[in-house]
């Protein structure tokens, strides 16, 4: 399969995004909710990482939109 080089600078791009999204997805993630007794909640992980699903859902659609090129 031949891609162009701006097709290949877009997927690094989503690759370091899938990246970034791994680092934030691997751990666990409480809020500390201070009173008269300590608790804790947890946090919802997709709202930290959702610029970068919009971000890959967009490229994706565009390369799937694109001219190909041909052999």
């Amino acid at each position: 399969m031949k891609i162009s080089n701006d097709v290949a600078v877009e997927l690094k791009k989503i690759r370091a995004a899938l990246d970034n999204m791994y680092d934030k997805l691997n751990v666990s993630l409480y809020k500390k909710n201070l009173g008269a007794k300590v608790s804790y909640s947890e946090v919802k992980i997709f709202d930290s990482v959702s610029e970068n699903f919009g971000y890959i859902s967009t490229i994706i659609r565009e390369l799937q939109d694109s001219e190909r090129v041909e052999d």
